[in-house]
């Protein structure tokens, strides 16, 4: 009879590649988000909607789960999901609360949209509409906390979004 000494982890940290794909599912849904990412126009929001394999396409090259930014000379608008600042939950020490943030990296050429909108901010809007105080399954509820401007280089530049996650 052999006897096993490993136990799978239980931690809180865990949910993170749960909380990742519930992030990137919502994403997948949001057309407008899709066609902000995908079409390098400025009337990006008129184009035709994305396929399925053109969808599923964005994650990995537009959409990053890996806070490492590969410039792709094709790709000129990003958005990278992360997870910061774990601290224990006051009720529930078993969980852990934690900041969710949205870096939005648009390349300067790409900033404009129709209708003097700028696409960070446009993009911005989307994520803010899909998860400002909403309560999303194993996530729990999204507080919006802030947003500052981010510039890269002389080429790109954004917003990152921070959530409380509680």
């Amino acid at each position: 009879m052999r006897v096993v000494n490993y136990r799978e982890p239980r931690s809180s940290f865990l949910s993170v590649e749960k909380d990742l794909g519930t992030i990137t599912d919502a994403f997948l849904k949001n057309n407008n988000l899709k066609k902000l990412l995908y079409y390098n126009t400025s009337s990006a929001l008129k184009r035709k909607a994305l396929t399925e394999e053109e969808s599923y396409n964005l994650i990995g090259k537009n959409i990053k789960i890996v806070p490492k930014l590969y410039i792709d000379g094709s790709v000129l608008a990003y958005i990278i999901i992360s997870f910061d600042n774990f601290t224990t939950n006051a009720t529930n020490p078993e969980f852990r609360d934690n900041i969710v943030s949205f870096d939005i990296i648009c390349h300067f050429d790409q900033w404009q949209l129709e209708d003097m909108q700028l696409r960070p901010y446009r993009i911005a809007a989307e994520i803010d509409s899909m998860f400002n105080d909403k309560h999303l399954t194993g996530i729990g509820t999204l507080q919006f906390l802030g947003a500052n401007q981010i510039i890269l280089n002389d080429e790109f530049a954004g917003l990152t979004m921070m959530y409380s996650a509680i």
